[in-house]
């Protein structure tokens, strides 16, 4: 008996929910070793270890956050365009919904390339 293969839509969501569970090494179980990451202008982050730290850090300075799916499609097969709202709570109680679309390139059922498109400054403004 085999195991089902995971569709590249299925396994953005389970990414999802990894990040909203502010778990940082499970999101890294979704990336490949040699992972491509942008979020926004900053700068890129090149390779999975790098990516789980800058998630640690960056999942540390939010009290919660939350995906909420707006649209989620496979554009071409192993690559997904996910459009949706993002939900932050800061660790002062303050909260913040931000639209984001987030652009993935799969390759042997990981995420190698993975765009974040969003300006996040709102959230971390005084």
């Amino acid at each position: 008996m085999t195991a089902a293969r995971t569709s590249a839509p299925q396994l953005v969501r389970e990414l999802f929910a990894a990040v909203d569970n502010q778990d940082a090494n499970a999101v890294g179980s979704y990336v490949t070793d040699d992972l491509h990451f942008r979020f926004g202008s900053a700068d890129p982050v090149i390779g999975k270890d790098e990516f789980v730290a800058s998630s640690e850090q960056f999942l540390a300075s939010l009290a919660g956050i939350r995906h909420q799916i707006i649209s989620l499609w496979e554009v071409e097969e192993g690559t997904v365009v996910a459009i949706m709202d993002v939900h932050y709570r800061r660790h002062d109680g303050r909260e913040h919904t931000l639209p984001c679309s987030n652009l993935f390139r799969l390759r042997d059922g990981k995420v190698h390339d993975y765009r974040i498109y969003m300006d996040i400054a709102p959230i971390f403004a005084d």
